[in-house]
């Protein structure tokens, strides 16, 4: 009996009567004007009915697609599997076949279809997880600041200092108002509306037109008052605009005394085999004092012996300390880091990195195949097990569409408007440290497939320079601090 059937077809009733009749080496029955082409699975049959004037070998190739999505799509080959997969199994029919004809997709192809992911929606989703973190932090830091600001109205109404009670008044008058503007944001809307409702016009002197701009001005004012309180829990509009996404991480770390980044980008050039030409490491080390009472700081860096990099430091720092213990500190003791300031404090670079520190290399092999050009690119990880990379983009000049044959790992699609062929792979890591793609272009010299663009992140470095500790220089006393290590491509060509 049928299980599942794509599209409604009569001679669907006589193939198991034929299929009995056949000897069992036999994929392929023909009877009239109908030509039934199968596979046996397990104790089921997929089939696939054409007309008999059709191609043959075109029917035997779409018919073992379908034979190798039916397996992704549902585990077990049973008519209860059949059936509870039966809605994802039609699916995937569809994406192969239309009105009858196969479409030009692979197995990949039809499972990144029918998953259905976006990655500007996830971008979307990490943005907006960032602004929620963002506003937590700033809700905690806001609360901190109310606190500090309740300790010292109580110190401020103390007996016995002059004027207290005005001052007393005034931190009263000062807490309120932030309280009011942080913790209750809709008390703070519903004055400026009320503002708004208290300029009607005076009783007593029958129907007044206000002033239109006045009117228009203190509207939009409470409107941008709305706008910041509950979309920004109280941040300024101004300053919500500056803040993007990577401000989360610098509000979560002000907490801490000392913030440091270690960052460092790449300059690569590859040939189309995949031989490094090229390699150019430059980092940096960047430091913010968030506390006053860190600004005389020392930090410890530690670095991994026979190192090929050439260091230099920020002219404030003691480079005799620093050559001789690697320490970071300033070069007159008396004198402070400034307060809130990002500084880069220490530079490294390493012109002609080996091929060992390449964190990934990718090779393009191409060859002209009937008036076209076919393609495989491929790509290997050689640091994925210390150094997960993610985000990786493979964009190759691609002015006419291409025939993509096989994507080993994550998806690829032709950009018309930018004319190049984008492959992504969200995350690239130990499980999957290589992969490939194959395509095809009609009407294209391979010559044209250069230069190919890669670009990546990583959330480390690798150089290996880490940040051992960090203290105050007076009193040798810990400070608390974070650190945070990242890599990006500044520029990377295989032609």
């Amino acid at each position: 009996r049928i299980l599942l059937i794509s599209t409604n077809c009569r001679a669907t009733s006589g193939f198991p009567v034929f299929a009995v009749r056949q000897a069992d080496n036999t994929t392929m029955i023909e009877k009239c004007f109908v030509r039934y082409v199968y596979q046996p699975m397990e104790a089921l049959y997929l089939l696939l009915i054409t007309n008999k004037s059709s191609n043959i070998m075109e029917d035997l190739e779409t018919l073992r697609l379908l034979a190798k999505l039916v397996p992704e799509f549902c585990p077990a080959l049973d008519e209860e599997g059949v059936r509870e997969k039966s809605f994802d199994l039609i699916l995937a029919f569809d994406e192969v076949m239309a009105m009858g004809h196969r479409e030009n997709v692979n197995v990949q192809q039809v499972k990144t279809a029918l998953e259905m992911e976006s990655h500007e929606e996830k971008l979307h989703q990490m943005i907006l997880q960032s602004k929620i973190n963002e506003a937590k932090e700033e809700a905690k830091r806001r609360e901190k600041s109310i606190d500090a600001q309740k300790k010292a109205k109580g110190g401020m109404s103390l007996p016995g200092i002059a004027g207290g009670s005005s001052l007393s008044s005034t931190a009263a008058s000062m807490f309120n108002d932030e309280d009011r503007k942080y913790s209750m944001p809709r008390s703070d809307v519903d004055s400026d509306y009320g503002a708004v409702r208290k300029s009607a016009p005076p009783k007593g002197k029958g129907m007044v037109l206000a002033s239109k701009s006045k009117q228009s001005n203190d509207v939009l004012s409470a409107i941008q008052a709305e706008d910041a309180l509950v979309g920004g829990m109280g941040a300024p509009p101004a300053a919500k605009a500056r803040q993007a996404a990577p401000a989360a991480a610098a509000s979560a770390a002000s907490n801490e005394s000392v913030t440091l980044k270690v960052e460092e980008k790449i300059v690569v050039r590859m040939g189309q085999d995949g031989t490094l030409e090229s390699l150019e490491i430059k980092g940096e080390l960047k430091m913010t004092v968030n506390d006053a009472e860190a600004s005389f700081t020392r930090v410890q860096v530690k670095m991994p012996g026979g190192s090929a990099f050439q260091f230099k430091t920020h002219p404030n720092i003691n480079r005799g300390l620093w050559t001789e213990e690697t320490v970071l500190a300033h070069r007159d003791q008396a004198k402070n880091f400034p307060v809130g300031a990002e500084l880069g404090v220490l530079k490294w670079r390493c012109a002609a990195a080996p091929d060992a520190l390449l964190p990934l290399s990718v090779s393009c092999w191409a060859s002209g195949k009937g008036g076209g050009a076919a393609a495989t690119v491929e790509y290997e990880a050689g640091l994925a097990d210390r150094l997960p990379l993610s985000f990786l983009r493979v964009a190759i000049p691609c002015s006419g569409a291409p025939r993509i044959s096989e994507v080993g790992e994550g998806e690829a699609r032709h950009n018309g408007k930018t004319e190049t062929l984008e492959w992504r792979v969200e995350l690239v890591e130990a499980s999957n440290r290589s992969g490939s793609m194959e395509f095809a272009v009609p009407d294209t010299d391979p010559a044209s497939l250069f230069p190919i663009q890669v670009s990546f992140r990583a959330a480390g470095i690798i150089s290996g320079l880490e940040v051992a500790a960090v203290a105050d220089a007076r009193s040798s006393k810990p400070l608390s601090f974070r650190t945070s290590y990242s890599l990006e491509v500044e520029d990377y060509q295989v032609a």
